[in-house]
């Protein structure tokens, strides 16, 4: 009794299984990144104009809108970031920034990802 066969189609079986396996991790851990990358740029972003926009504890709106755009457009950190839209908004004394974005190039491809949106608040105590 004679058994002829290949194992070609075993080999590549598992050859897609691993290659789907890397591709897999390696697509949640940059989208993991991206969303870091987004929520620290929100942060930095509403603490920057939080701080140059509040008079006697209270912010204001204009300065707020101002100088989040200023740090957005001058950053190092917001350069890997395609600005989808920005909303700024104050609830009493808190400053509120909600940045919903695309991180730029994940594989080197010139790939965007999806859009990510993160919000980050700020909040000045008086100290008398």
């Amino acid at each position: 009794m004679k058994d002829e066969g290949t194992i070609a189609i075993l080999v590549a079986t598992y050859v897609s299984i691993i290659l789907l396996t890397v591709l897999g991790f390696a697509s949640v851990g940059i989208a993991i990144l991206a969303s870091h990358r987004i929520q620290g740029v929100a942060d930095f972003a509403v603490l920057y104009g939080h701080d140059r926009s509040v008079r006697a504890g209270i912010p204001e709106q204009s300065l707020l809108d101002s100088h989040v755009r200023n740090f957005l457009a001058l950053s190092e950190s917001a350069d890997r970031i395609d600005l989808v839209q920005v909303k700024n908004w104050i609830t009493g004394e808190t400053s509120n920034t909600r940045i919903c974005a695309r991180y730029k190039d994940l594989f080197g491809f010139e790939m965007d990802s999806m859009i990510i949106c993160r919000e980050a608040s700020a909040k000045s105590f008086l100290v008398f």
